[in-house]
């Protein structure tokens, strides 16, 4: 049997390890903690979602987590913090199938929060303030920009958003990240956190095609007053800012909820709103458009499954483990396309059963596992009271 052919737990846990290895700039040469310690422990705080307490307590073998955390915050700064988004950028582009250059790219970008609830300031912390959600107002935000090519979900780059940053800035440079390699964009899906009046000035500056969500606010008033009638249409609005305004392009869809499919609420009519730039696209054109996201925005939801957590005061470390949940995703799906491969008649199709995103996490633990060993008992310290 051609072993090249084979996926071991132990051929995903040296993907992983390459990946992580190019990004991270992280070393110990001490007599019980080397610099492969500090990285199989940051994979399998990512793989098991755990912690580095919880990680090293359970694999037999692992330095202590106080060495850990001490090598982690000694090396991973604040200062640094552009060198490792670069250095995660990077590592994110290193296996991208050459298919992507051959036509033209539709391109989305999404914020990402994780909630934070510590004590520090701002200028210490680098959280970002954000609408109230999971009981609380300051978040952790990274910026991505994802592409999605016959069900193949790839991160092009990631930015750091830092209080001092505009959503303009993160745009720019989320954009420069995909011209530098040179791909040709058809036009953006943005999330709703784009839109802004300044966002939309840009974009037709640029002569940028998008498509951006537009959040549906006001009680009788603004984009809600939008959403009458029975029949999606085209319209016009006009955005009120701080001493500026804009007139946009919108797209009001009515749509249904799944209930049908899904069968547990009452099906019922919803609205979506959408900002148009440099696109004359009717409303059905755009609701299907944009319904590709989702499949984008799965993503998102699979980097939970691949992220560690942390009490941490580091916010260095805090961004980390955000970017080590896209890039494990980024090693997956690579993985994925290459063993799960079916030939058969007008293109090879994925068996995506065979290999999904637990299975991924569960290679990495395992292989750790063998290497380090696994605690399976644990001795009373006196003889038990009955």
């Amino acid at each position: 049997m051609n072993d090249t052919l084979t996926l071991t737990d132990e051929k995903v846990l040296e993907a992983a390890q390459a990946s992580l290895a190019d990004c991270l700039d992280l070393h110990a040469e001490g007599y019980k903690c080397s610099t492969a310690d500090l990285l199989n422990v940051l994979l399998a705080v990512a793989a098991d979602r755990g912690t580095i307490q919880s990680v090293c307590s359970d694999l037999a073998g692992t330095p202590d987590p106080e060495t850990i955390r001490g090598y982690i915050n000694e090396q991973l700064c604040v200062e640094d913090l552009p060198e490792l988004e670069a250095a995660v950028n990077q590592a994110l582009v290193a296996q991208l199938p050459p298919r992507l250059w051959r036509r033209p790219l539709d391109i989305a970008m999404d914020l990402h929060d994780r909630p934070y609830y510590g004590k520090q300031t701002q200028e210490a912390g680098r959280w970002v303030r954000g609408r109230a959600r999971d009981g609380t107002t300051r978040f952790y935000r990274i910026a991505t920009a994802y592409i999605l090519v016959q069900n193949l979900r790839f991160t092009l780059g990631i930015c750091f958003v830092l209080p001092e940053m505009s959503t303009v800035e993160v745009l720019q440079r989320l954009l420069q990240r995909v011209q530098a390699l040179h791909l040709p964009l058809r036009w953006l899906l943005l999330d709703r956190g784009f839109a802004s009046i300044a966002v939309q000035e840009y974009l037709d500056q640029q002569q940028i095609p998008a498509v951006i969500a537009c959040p549906i606010r006001g009680k009788t008033g603004g984009t809600r007053a939008l959403c009458r009638g029975r029949k999606s249409y085209r319209t016009q609005h006009t955005f009120q800012g701080t001493g500026t305004s804009r007139l946009a392009d919108l797209v009001v869809c009515r749509v249904f909820t799944t209930a049908k499919r899904t069968k547990r609420l009452k099906r019922r009519a919803d609205w979506q709103v959408f900002i148009l730039i440099h696109l004359d696209l009717s409303p059905r054109q755009v609701r299907r458009l944009y319904r590709r996201r989702f499949g984008i925005e799965t993503s998102y939801r699979c980097a939970g499954h691949v992220r560690g957590w942390t009490t941490s005061a580091n916010p260095a470390y805090r961004f980390l483990l955000m970017a080590l949940g896209v890039l494990l995703v980024n090693v997956w799906v690579i993985l994925r396309w290459l063993f799960t491969q079916l030939p058969r008649r007008g293109g090879r199709k994925l068996d995506l059963r065979r290999f999904q995103l637990d299975r991924f996490a569960k290679f990495i633990l395992r292989a750790l596992q063998y290497h380090y060993g696994c605690v399976h008992q644990i001795a009373a310290t006196v003889a038990p009271l009955r």
